[in-house]
């Protein structure tokens, strides 16, 4: 029973199968942008792949995910205490290999399962192989014979892969890691983004946060597909809220393909021509540009639906006098009128909510709308609707050519992080007439 067991197992492993091999010889750092250094210092020269510090646990991890079936192969030159890691959400395996002591071992969730002698050569490099299924784990060190041990019951599908160093400096020589499918079921496992975008995202991240955000944008512009028929292509949300923060930040950005089809699409302008705004590229928010039935009064609405957010654009005539507050004070809106009608407003508004406090005082901000200087405030309050819920009012204002234009953003604190993105963009593409 038992050697019918093993055949079953071996040939679910041999079972006909679609899929991709990714093969690194470490003769380019180029290589290394498929990989995320999680603890340690690794880096690729003269065709090895080194760890080049000494901790408990160095780790450098794969950013491709796995599929439920497939294979991994290295190549280890000299000695060293290493490990290749198959993960899924918290829980780990652990294939390590100890050269100087010729052993090897299988751990599920640190709990050992396996560990036996291999015969280490005399000298150059130690092959090392490992194939999984959603049953076992396979494990082949040089020319031994392949040793295979059980997955616990109900574990789940692995997702990612590491190579692990434990107090040693490893260097390997070749990584070859499959992933297999079914025949027929190809696709299987695949993530919801499309992977070289999310690799694309994940590097140009890093590379925006290093300050090249030129770089970011062109690194993550040649990974996006090419549109049909005229129309752009579709985009992961985490490339769009990316690409949205690089044109955010820099202007001659927006004149580049894909920022600059996409924001043409999304321009509204005010039904007078006094402003034109970029509505966010991310599904989901909705712009509405208002009739000016006299000088004053709403311009443009905004809302988004996840997380709930409204935005105000509103523009006061200089040729009026507005009255804020409880006990109405007269505000002229000529002249000074920016920052007068702005506190006016400030503190009318924390009058009217109960509780509510400054989180950012009224005052001048660095930030320029439309070319701009511009006045800033933010209250927070309880919902009187779910005391345990927080409503925030963020305003924005700007006086040009007399007039005071008003930019209202309403939801709650975490709303403004979540969309922060959506909004840099669309202060920054917000642009006033003349």
């Amino acid at each position: 029973m038992q050697l019918l067991h093993a055949l079953a197992a071996a040939l679910l492993l041999a079972t006909a199968r679609d899929g991709e091999s990714f093969r690194y010889r470490f003769d380019s750092r180029d290589e290394l942008d498929d990989f995320e250094v999680v603890a340690g210092a690794w880096s690729v020269s003269t065709g090895s792949l080194w760890c080049t510090s000494k901790g408990a646990r160095e780790e450098l991890r794969w950013r491709r995910d796995l599929t439920p079936s497939g294979t991994a192969r290295l190549r280890m030159a000299g000695a060293g205490s290493v490990a290749i890691a198959l993960g899924a959400g918290r829980r780990e395996t652990l294939v390590r290999l100890d050269r100087a002591a010729a052993r090897v071992a299988v751990e599920f969730d640190g709990e050992a399962a396996l560990e036996r002698p291999f015969e280490a050569p005399a000298a150059g490099a130690l092959r090392l192989a490992v194939a999984w299924n959603g049953d076992q784990v396979e494990v082949t060190v040089g020319e031994d014979e392949p040793l295979r041990v059980a997955r616990p019951p109900d574990s789940p599908p692995f997702t990612r892969l590491a190579l692990l160093a434990f107090r040693s400096q490893p260097r390997f020589e070749e990584l070859e890691v499959a992933r297999e499918v079914p025949r027929g079921r190809a696709g299987a496992g695949a993530s919801q983004i499309p992977e070289e975008q999310r690799i694309a995202v994940e590097l140009a991240t890093r590379r925006f946060d290093e300050g090249d955000a030129a770089g970011a944008f062109d690194l993550l512009a040649k990974s996006l597909p090419a549109g049909g028929n005229g129309q752009p292509p579709a985009l992961s949300e985490p490339a769009v809220l990316l690409l949205q923060k690089l044109g955010a930040v820099r202007a001659e950005l927006r004149a580049k393909e894909p920022l600059r089809s996409r924001a043409a699409a999304a321009t509204v302008a005010a039904k007078d021509g006094s402003a034109t705004l970029v509505s966010p590229l991310r599904a989901g928010w909705s712009v509405q540009a208002h009739e000016i039935v006299r000088t004053d009064g709403p311009v443009f609405t905004l809302a988004f639906t996840e997380p709930a957010l409204a935005v105000e654009v509103q523009r006061y005539d200089q040729k009026l006098k507005y009255w804020f507050g409880r006990d109405p004070r007269i505000v002229y809106c000529s002249g000074g009128g920016g920052p007068t009608l702005g506190r006016a407003r400030a503190d009318e508004q924390q009058e009217f909510h109960a509780k509510a406090v400054f989180t950012r005082p009224f005052g001048k901000r660095a930030l320029e709308i439309s070319g701009t200087a511009t006045y800033e405030f933010e209250l927070a309050w309880p919902d009187p609707a779910d005391p345990a819920r927080t409503i925030a009012l963020r305003e924005h204002f700007l006086l040009h050519r007399g007039d005071t234009w008003r930019i209202s953003i309403r939801g709650s604190p975490l709303a403004f992080k979540l969309a922060q993105s959506d909004l840099d963009w669309l202060l920054a593409t917000f642009r006033l007439a003349g």
